[in-house]
């Protein structure tokens, strides 16, 4: 297949764990571009605390565009899909929004590294509701992962892939 398989969706949906494995299966490299900037920057939430979110934004971009120039499997992060470049970038690959609910969510991540969320979960809602229409819009496939096991969504994305 052309080009790469991109991960989209709300933080907590599985876009790491999935894309780890998707990747494997199709033997392909995986890129989690929220990994890379905190690997090379530092943690995400002292980026937003130190530099601001319009300057993570901008890290995102980049390393967004670097990582579509090959095959792979790219999870962006949850609010990737916020800048108009990032959307026509994605919009060019296989786009897959990996849709899930608060209550599969709430609970199961660490709070300390979501500085959008960090001092209020209720926020992960409000996020979700406000992003909703483009990560449909930019979703080429809409796989719900909450409480699912992950063999069961891999298959569900082969299908979505055609493979």
């Amino acid at each position: 297949m052309a080009g790469a398989i991109v991960l989209i969706g709300p933080m907590g949906s599985g876009k790491t764990t999935l894309g780890k494995k998707l990747a494997k299966e199709l033997g392909l490299q995986f890129i989690d571009t929220d990994k890379q900037i905190a690997g090379e920057h530092g943690p995400i939430t002292k980026l937003f605390e130190e530099k601001g979110e319009a300057y993570f934004r901008d890290l995102e971009t980049s390393y967004l565009e670097a990582a579509l120039e090959q095959p792979a499997v790219v999870a962006t992060g949850g609010g990737a899909i916020l800048r108009q470049r990032n959307q026509e970038l994605i919009s060019k690959h296989h786009v897959i929004f990996l849709d899930t609910s608060a209550e599969h969510v709430i609970g199961k991540v660490n709070m300390s590294k979501r500085p959008l969320i960090r001092d209020n979960p209720k926020r992960w809602q409000e996020i979700y509701d406000a992003r909703l229409s483009t990560y449909q819009a930019l979703a080429k496939q809409t796989v719900f992962t909450g409480g699912r096991p992950i063999k069961k969504l891999i298959q569900e994305i082969r299908d979505g892939l055609g493979i």
